[in-house]
């Protein structure tokens, strides 16, 4: 099980490699499933929940499971004791929500695979706006802000040699504009093939234009 935070070499410096064996073939009988801490399947998310949660308002960590290059479609539980608790887990393969705080020291989770099975955990930090076609510039800027020292902290004493959050990126949208005050649009820049907003580099954008809905939105 390989964890990585985010797409970037930047961002993957935070990762937590759990290797097992190979992974189970198709249509093996699961005599058991996976089970792994959840502190250590949901790596760094208590430092983000130790957070302020004035820093941590525009921002969030998400965790996407996958199984090959597929997303994770077995179900999920947080164990507590002898009770166990479905985690949702959507389409793209995110489990959202993720534990709470006291679940992550306490709890372990449990996944509907055979326990040699590999599987690829993906971190990464994302604002809270949701998805759309249309979206606040502003508020993805003050994520981006938020991001910055947040990642630093999360990361802890690694956080220091990390490069710092420029973008926001689209995932799985071919193109977008940024809208300026005036009312004139730019063409957003391509960065890992998808279509990027960086305050910086476009500081009186008001709206970001997208063809259609990102599949993700990624703090790059």
């Amino acid at each position: 099980m390989a964890f990585r935070l985010g797409p970037t070499a930047a961002t993957a410096l935070l990762a937590l490699c759990v290797s097992g064996p190979a992974a189970a073939a198709a249509g093996m009988r699961m005599e058991a499933a996976k089970q792994v801490d959840a502190a250590k399947l949901f790596t760094h998310y208590d430092a983000y929940l130790k957070l302020p949660a004035a820093e941590r308002s525009h921002f969030t960590m998400a965790f996407y499971l996958r199984l090959g290059a597929a997303p994770l479609t077995a179900p999920v539980w947080l164990v507590e004791g002898d009770k166990k608790i479905p985690m949702p887990v959507r389409a793209d393969g995110r489990i959202e929500p993720p534990p709470t705080l006291a679940q992550l020291v306490a709890d372990k989770v449990e996944i509907g695979v055979d326990p040699g099975t590999k599987l690829r955990l993906i971190i990464a930090l994302e604002p809270l706006a949701a998805p759309g076609t249309d979206l606040d510039a502003r508020e993805l800027a003050a994520a981006i802000a938020q991001a910055r020292p947040g990642m630093r902290k999360i990361a802890g004493v690694i956080g220091f040699a990390l490069p710092a959050p420029k973008a926001v990126l689209f995932l799985g949208v071919p193109a977008g504009d940024a809208e300026l005050a005036d009312g004139r649009r730019v063409a957003l820049p391509l960065i890992s093939g998808a279509p990027a907003y960086d305050p910086a580099a476009i500081p009186n954008a008001r709206r970001i234009r997208l063809q259609k809905i990102p599949t993700r939105l990624d703090i790059d």
